[in-house]
């Protein structure tokens, strides 16, 4: 049977739409490998395309102070509303810089969540404390806790041990003298990781994981290096205060760790967190954590623009309020590759 012209014309016209689709798909395909192409390179040298540009949380401590110039009102609780709408930091007030770069604040907002909190013990031998010392630290958590708050207590020598899961119960947090004791060697850091990993980062959903180093700072061999464990705890958004203890080796040095005081520092300086003495009066110290953790925490949030990932990127929040104490962590770790 012969083929018209006719009937040839109308098989060309039904395959047109055949090849359209496949060229289409085909020049579609070539821009996505050009632009996973382009994304990898820009991923490579350590900068992230503004599409991808993933937004990160600076936890900020920020308190005012008094301003002497400002008159006080003549009436006795004048102008209170006002004065409670002032003490909001607003993000007008603050620059950051991020690396040396100055960056865009998305966003600066107070942060009334509720905290979860691990307080970790020296239970070693040779610690310069006796045990109702230690003891005294959770129990001063009791009256203090805010609604929603938890506590955890653990104490660490070879290794950590759980003395009271989290929990908001005083007589919990009051009776841990009996389960404390002192033996072997304080392994810090390890104790550290086991409550990073096993603890607080299940607890991700709270923006508020606080440790509480109550010890001296000294780690003996400890398989993870302090490098590393710091750089977990900043990653995480952990903040480290410490109640310090007489340190057992007047400051000697360590072969591959910083010593005793300067790893409390340096745990405490790079999270953003503060250092107490167990010398001073240990309930003011755990009410002033508890107090800047509920009222004077508030969370920046910004996305990282030209900087460089795998650099230690040196943080820096200025004001232009001169009643603005800010604290926060003092800087992004180096991302590995």
């Amino acid at each position: 049977m012969k083929t018209t012209e006719a009937q040839m014309t109308n098989s060309f016209v039904g395959e047109a739409p055949s090849l359209r689709l496949s060229v289409s798909l085909s020049f579609c395909l070539g821009l996505l490998w050009l632009l996973i192409f382009a994304v990898n390179t820009l991923a490579q040298s350590g900068r992230t395309p503004v599409s991808g540009r993933r937004t990160t949380v600076l936890h900020v401590l920020a308190q005012r102070t008094e301003d002497p110039n400002k008159p006080k009102p003549l009436l006795a609780g004048s102008g209170n509303q006002n004065e409670e709408q002032e003490k909001i930091v607003q993000r007008g007030v603050l620059e950051l810089f991020d690396g040396g770069v100055q960056q865009k604040i998305e966003a600066f907002s107070p942060d009334p969540t509720p905290a979860r909190i691990v307080v970790l013990m020296d239970n070693s031998l040779t610690l310069q404390a006796d045990v109702a010392k230690l003891a005294a630290v959770p129990a001063a958590f009791a009256p203090e806790i805010y609604e929603g708050d938890k506590v955890m207590v653990i104490g660490y020598d070879l290794k950590p041990e759980i003395i009271t899961d989290f929990t908001d119960v005083p007589k919990d947090l009051q009776n841990t003298k009996d389960l404390l004791r002192k033996t072997d060697q304080p392994k810090l850091f390890d104790a550290l990781n086991v409550v990073m990993e096993d603890v607080l980062r299940p607890e991700v959903g709270f923006s508020k994981r606080v440790i509480v180093i109550v010890g001296d700072g000294l780690d003996r061999d400890s398989v993870i290096k302090f490098d590393e464990i710091l750089s977990k705890l900043q990653n995480e958004n952990i903040t480290v205060y410490a109640i310090q203890v007489r340190d057992r080796t007047r400051g000697a040095l360590r072969k591959d760790a910083p010593k005793a005081g300067d790893a409390l520092r340096l745990l405490t300086d790079g999270t953003g967190g503060r250092i107490f003495k167990i010398e001073d009066d240990v309930k003011q110290s755990v009410k002033e954590i508890c107090d800047e953790l509920r009222n004077d925490r508030y969370q920046l949030t910004y996305f990282p623009d030209g900087i460089n990932a795998i650099n230690k990127r040196l943080l820096l929040l200025t004001t232009t309020d001169a009643t603005l104490k800010l604290r926060y962590k003092g800087w992004h770790p180096p991302v590995k590759q």
